[in-house]
């Protein structure tokens, strides 16, 4: 879950560059309503899509995979029992307190338009426009709009109701709605707040242009505007007349407006979007077989055998606690024979998946008592191979800590059982796979 949250909230930053940059400052409004939408929903929907053996199936994707998912993926690792403050767990509760703080205080906003709703006279011979008597400034949501007749001139009044009017017929709320429930569930995100704002901004521009489109005197409804701009609003999840930033608004009403033939860049949005489609999958083969590290380049820098021409291998860290050490047997290692790769079509697997393994290996692995006595600890990465037979053969340690600490991981990698062989251009073939064992005290 948390990975699905952290890969919407970076397409939120990434889309919002992107709409800042190529559509922000046209007039194509109704285009760029479109866009926002495209780009809010992008966001929320291509982390949760995989197409991962589409990615495996093309060379060039796959490569990208692999190159990601050395650089780019986060460690995965599973804490023993410590004596480090919950720092996780703290952030956790910080986002889930902010996420029923918002969400409460959009349900109280609702309860405030429905109150406002139900306690409105209806204006005589008009089924959905309800009469408001003090200060709050004129304001619709979805099929209801409130207004103000006693504070308005008659020119006034026609201008918000035209207003107005192209909100609810538009279905303004709608957007408003949705972007604000997406600003609540990735709050701590800047980007997801501008994003809303953007949303806001140009659903005005719309009801603008409506107004403008109507025959009104323009200078006359920008003054207008200027003279509700500290009106009180009920909610920010309706569509209110005095919107800020009015300078904005003003602006965009006198501003030239863009050519027509500039509506073809809004074509780079599938590219873009395909892009991000690819690059939310380009982790998912390697959560399946494994998860990279960067201590993998220190490991690799430590091992006189890495091969330059070759990609890095596929790390999956692991964290024990400190328990008594228990003497096991060790199995003898077979042989090594053969070329050994580091990517292949098909990765070879552990019984159950990566999440096996790391029960796997912190179920076995034993602290040596004689190491906690001294206070050693660290973090010990095994080099293995799985060979055409799914045996995990020629164990040997890439990064050492300790004698007694890198012979417990050597014991654990040897144990394991067989592994499903990787596999490349359909025959079985041995896949190199590195694991850090990370030995902490309490």
């Amino acid at each position: 879950m948390m990975i699905y949250l952290l890969k919407v909230n970076v397409l939120l930053a990434v889309f919002y560059g992107f709409y800042r940059l190529l559509f922000a400052r046209d007039t194509f409004f109704g285009w760029r309503r479109a866009a926002l939408l495209m780009l809010m929903a992008a966001a929320v929907l291509l982390p949760a899509v995989d197409l991962s053996s589409w990615v495996a199936s093309h060379e060039t994707t796959a490569s990208l995979s692999e190159v990601y998912r050395e650089v780019m993926l986060p460690t995965v690792t599973v804490v023993g029992d410590g004596g480090r403050f919950p720092w996780w767990n703290l952030l956790t509760l910080i986002y889930i307190i902010g996420v029923a703080a918002l969400a409460a205080r959009m349900a109280w906003q609702l309860a405030e338009i429905v109150r406002l709703r139900m306690s409105c006279e209806q204006a005589e011979g008009q089924r959905e426009f309800y009469l408001i008597n003090d200060d709050t400034c004129p304001f619709s949501f979805f099929r209801w709009i409130f207004v103000n007749p006693a504070a308005q001139t008659e020119e006034q009044l026609r201008e918000i109701m035209t207003h107005e009017t192209a909100h609810v017929e538009q279905w303004h709320s709608v957007d408003i709605i949705l972007a604000e429930l997406l600003a609540i569930v990735c709050w701590p995100n800047v980007f997801a707040w501008l994003l809303r704002q953007e949303v806001r901004l140009n659903l005005e521009h719309l009801a603008d242009e409506r107004v403008m489109e109507a025959g009104a005197e323009r200078k006359a409804y920008q003054y207008h505007l200027l003279g509700l701009a500290y009106g009180r609003n009920v909610a920010t999840i309706s569509n209110n007349f005095n919107v800020l930033p009015l300078k904005l608004r003003i602006k965009m009403m006198n501003k030239q407006r863009t050519h027509s033939w500039l509506r073809a860049k809004y074509l780079l949005l599938a590219p873009v979007v395909g892009v991000a489609v690819v690059a939310c999958n380009l982790d998912r083969k390697s959560v399946e077989h494994g998860v990279a590290s960067e201590e993998l380049a220190e490991a690799e820098k430590q091992t006189a055998q890495a091969d330059s021409t070759q990609e890095k291998p596929v790390v999956v860290p692991v964290v024990v606690d400190g328990t008594p050490a228990q003497d096991e047997k060790q199995a003898e290692e077979p042989t090594l024979k053969g070329k050994v790769y580091d990517v292949v079509e098909e990765m070879p697997e552990f019984p159950g998946g990566v999440t096996e393994l790391m029960k796997f290996v912190q179920a076995n692995v034993k602290y040596p008592k004689q190491a906690q006595e001294k206070g050693l600890q660290g973090r010990v990465v095994v080099q293995f191979v799985v060979d055409e037979n799914g045996s995990v053969v020629d164990p040997k340690v890439v990064r050492s800590v300790d004698e007694q600490l890198d012979a417990e991981a050597l014991r654990v990698v040897r144990q394991m059982p067989k592994w499903k062989a990787g596999r490349q251009n359909g025959e079985s073939v041995r896949v190199k796979y590195n694991i850090p064992v990370s030995f902490r005290l309490q």
